[in-house]
Order: C-alpha cells, then sequence, then structure tokens
C-alpha cells in the first residue's frame, strides 16, 4: 500500500468522524467527548464479558465446597461479579490513562499538572492490581 492508500484511508476516516460529528447536513450531531465515552464504555464491556454475561446469564456465586464462591474455578467462565469487577477494573485503568495525559497537558499549574498525574497513576495500578488479583484468585478457586 503507497501513499496513495494511506492518504485515501485517513481522508476516509475523518469524513466518517466527520459524519459522526455533524451529520450529512453540517449541523452538530453530538460532542466529540460523548462519542469517545460511548466507544470506552462499549470496549469496557465487550472485554469484560458484557456478551458472555447476556447470551450465558451467569450466576452471581455458586456454591462451594465450604461454601459460596464469587469466582468460577474454571477458566473458561465467569460468574456475575467476576465480570463486573473486570468491568470496573478496565474503568479504572481507561479513567488513570485519561487523568494522567491530563495532568502532562496543563501547563499553567504545576501542583494540578501533579496532582493529577499522580491520580491517574494510582488509577492505573489499582486497576492493574485489582485485575491480577481476580486472575490469582481465579486460580486459588480452580486448586482448592
Amino acid at each position: 500500500m503507497g501513499v496513495r492508500g494511506i492518504s485515501s484511508i485517513v481522508r476516509r476516516l475523518r469524513r466518517f468522524v466527520d459524519d459522526l460529528k455533524y451529520g450529512s447536513r453540517g449541523r452538530p450531531r453530538a460532542p466529540v467527548a460523548l462519542i469517545t465515552v460511548i466507544v470506552v464504555l462499549f470496549a469496557v464491556f465487550i472485554a469484560g464479558g458484557g456478551i458472555y454475561d447476556i447470551l450465558d446469564n451467569p450466576p452471581a456465586i455458586l456454591p462451594g465446597p465450604n461454601g459460596w464462591l464469587a469466582v468460577h474455578p474454571y477458566a473458561g467462565e465467569q460468574t456475575l461479579n467476576e465480570s463486573i469487577l473486570s468491568m470496573v477494573f478496565m474503568v479504572f485503568i481507561v479513567a488513570g490513562l485519561y487523568s494522567a495525559y491530563s495532568g502532562t497537558q496543563v501547563t499553567y499549574d504545576s501542583k494540578k499538572a501533579t496532582s493529577m498525574l499522580v491520580m491517574g497513576i494510582a488509577l492505573i495500578l489499582i486497576g492493574l492490581s485489582g485485575s491480577h488479583y481476580l486472575i490469582i484468585l481465579k486460580r486459588i478457586v480452580a486448586r482448592g
């Protein structure tokens, strides 16, 4: 694919985004921030297992040998609680990335920039550690 092919694809993408923003008659439709939030939430829903939740209707908790389990012991399945928690952790990661990015864009107030950057890094770490903990919990439940 040459330079003409890439520029053609870029032109088509710009036209598509402009159609989303302004419509075919040039009137504003929806703000870009709203479209971005909807796309991110949809991606988090898909990545967190939302389609699985809709199609399989998994239980929220399972009966286990020593009580109730909130984590499914099999790697290929999950409970509703696992799915919701993974979605929440992904939202934390995305919010942390956005906050850290916004903190790097603030040039006039170094205290605000530093606090936004630290808050973003903290949200990213909470999301990553929570996701990692869910994986560890799934391994522990599968063994026990």
